[in-house]
């Protein structure tokens, strides 16, 4: 639901620093099998982008390298992960005293990641937890809001011009956190994302993606310890999350670049023959897997690039060779 502050207030002498391009972009990566559940089991070999959060109110309040966001797609579909090394802050009955997150996309060329800053339309993924972990929300035919979870799909052209999408809201997420034994447990928040590469929109609410191209990305990051320590409960302001910050020396809080990159793994050899014609185990990473004795090819793996192909390969070999002779 669209809450009345604003939110995302980048001040004015975060943008009068002379910017200095970091060298923070994002590959999405083709992969197939990613369910939303905010696990990260699935998301395994897929190339991860480390970024400094900073205050923009604040900003000698920081967590240096305290973000990593993955992404990936489908044929159908683009998936974003965020993992948030924070601690854990999760009130069932009230979303201002549970961690909170945005991510932001560029309609026009010419928006600001400060909400569009007036200059151009902005889609925004906004999620006040409302639901607990492991719960899929968002999706609405109706309108942009998420009247269950909190999970809404806006636009914005400014701090002071944001709304629920008119059309429809095709975001769907779940988050979960590493230790939630206890308010204050030491951990990593795990924000799950998914929605079609295209919607119908026609009115500039929503980002459409392609195969091949690049978009402009942000992140911001709302923790409820900003006014209490753990257990307290006091809870975060519209104005004091962290953002994404390309360059926490010169705090440049531009835009960072997110391809769908269009580069697939090299196909790898057959691996070992199957007992009884089985088909052979998959590979990873867009990898050949092992193949039976009539010739029968295992399942292939997601495609991107890892610079992880040859260990998995191997480990894969190993693997299946040893299920082999345990069968004999």
């Amino acid at each position: 639901m669209l809450v009345a502050i604003p939110f995302l207030v980048l001040f004015a002498a975060a943008f009068s620093v002379a910017s200095v391009k970091a060298d923070v972009e994002i590959s999405a990566v083709k992969h197939t099998g990613i369910t939303i559940d905010g696990l990260t089991g699935d998301w395994a070999g897929i190339p991860g982008t480390k970024i400094t959060l900073v205050r923009p109110y604040a900003t000698d309040q920081r967590i240096v390298d305290g973000m990593e966001v993955r992404m990936a797609y489908d044929d159908s579909n683009l998936y974003v992960l965020i993992l948030v090394t924070d601690d854990y802050d999760y009130n069932a009955t009230h979303h201002h005293n549970s961690a909170a997150l945005a991510v932001l996309f560029a309609v026009d060329e010419a928006a600001t990641p400060d909400m569009g800053g007036g200059k151009g339309y902005v889609d925004i993924w906004h999620w006040e937890l409302d639901v607990g972990p492991g719960v899929v929300t968002g999706f609405n035919l109706l309108s942009g809001n998420d009247p269950v979870g909190n999970l809404d799909d806006e636009y914005s052209l400014s701090i002071m011009d944001r709304h629920d999408d008119d059309d429809a809201n095709e975001v769907y997420g779940a988050w979960s956190h590493t230790d939630m034994s206890a308010v204050g447990a030491e951990g990593t928040w795990v924000f799950e994302f998914k929605r079609s590469l295209t919607t119908s929109d026609t009115l500039k609410q929503d980002a459409q993606f392609e195969i091949g191209g690049t978009y402009k990305v942000a992140v911001a990051y709302w923790d409820a310890d900003e006014k209490g320590e753990p257990g307290v409960k006091n809870g975060w302001t519209a104005a004091g999350h962290y953002s994404t910050c390309t360059d926490p020396d010169t705090l440049d809080f531009s835009w960072i670049n997110m391809e769908l990159t269009q580069a697939e793994l090299p196909q790898g050899p057959p691996g070992p023959q199957g007992p009884q014609g089985s088909q052979g185990l998959p590979g990873p990473q867009g990898e050949q897997g092992p193949t039976g004795p009539q010739g029968e090819q295992g399942p292939s793996g997601s495609t991107g690039i890892s610079m992880y192909a040859s260990g998995g390969a191997i480990i894969v070999a190993i693997v299946a060779l040893a299920a082999a002779f345990m069968k004999k």
